[in-house]
């Protein structure tokens, strides 16, 4: 009972989180997390960006007695047909844009949305002292979109779902695949104490200051495009096992 209630206290706090309302002087999007249950910023991370809305999902399914676990299934419908596939619909390979923004926070472009929203399709390079791909976002996303094809029978989930891992495995404007022995036209890693893995992910496709798409083909060892790192092969794990069961 008490790791129940435990659950139930997380669940109900990170759904206060989400956007609920239209905001930014729009009503195009909604739905998407902020960072906190009182500051208005979005939330965006590079390598969890969907946890809030697959934890909101797992409580729901574990839990489905609980009288909150309706609203929680609600939310996740909420992210996914209000924020996550009308944002995927701006791409041609309809991956999911890294996030929302309130107007233009760093001296770079940021694509208007409307209103006061703006979006990028990568990380902000001029926001942190950090940015790479975008790999583990897009695929921690087929996660989520697996598991609620499966929960909510929805066939355009797991559609979606497969073009995020599309975009990992060569669907991408470079035509390559970010997977080490795999597919076309592969990027050589920056791996400098373990070489080549077979089967290993690489951060991926990254933007420049314009959003516009780059990635180290040239065997420059650049590791925010060409480092292999673990969660990239975590979650794509994790987003194929939700895929088989759907």
């Amino acid at each position: 009972m008490q790791q129940h209630a435990v659950i139930d206290q997380d669940a109900q706090a990170l759904a206060a989180r989400q956007q609920a309302s239209f905001a930014g002087n729009q009503r195009r999007i909604r739905g998407y997390f902020r960072i906190s249950a009182t500051e208005r910023l979005p939330f965006t991370d590079a390598v969890y960006s969907a946890i809030p809305a697959i934890a909101l999902l797992q409580a729901a399914s574990q839990f489905p007695a609980n009288p909150a676990a309706g609203v929680w299934r609600d939310a996740v419908r909420m992210y996914l047909d209000e924020y996550v596939v009308p944002l995927s619909e701006r791409s041609a390979f309809r991956i999911v844009p890294f996030g929302v923004f309130h107007g233009a926070p760093t001296p770079e472009l940021y694509r208007p949305l409307d209103g006061e929203l703006t979006y990028r399709y990568f990380l902000p390079v001029r926001k942190q002292f950090w940015w790479l791909g975008t790999t583990s976002h897009l695929e921690l996303h087929a996660v989520l979109l697996g598991m609620a094809a499966r929960v909510f029978g929805q066939s355009e989930y797991r559609d979606l779902a497969y073009r995020q891992l599309e975009w990992v495995m060569g669907a991408n404007p470079f035509g390559a695949c970010l997977m080490t022995g795999e597919g076309m036209r592969n990027v050589y890693p920056h791996s400098r104490f373990v070489g080549l893995i077979t089967g290993g992910i690489v951060n991926g496709i990254a933007g420049n200051a314009k959003d516009e798409p780059i990635l180290d083909t040239a065997y420059g060892y650049d590791w925010r495009t060409a480092e292999y790192w673990s969660p990239h092969n975590a979650w794509y794990l994790w987003a194929l096992s939700q895929l088989e069961r759907v």
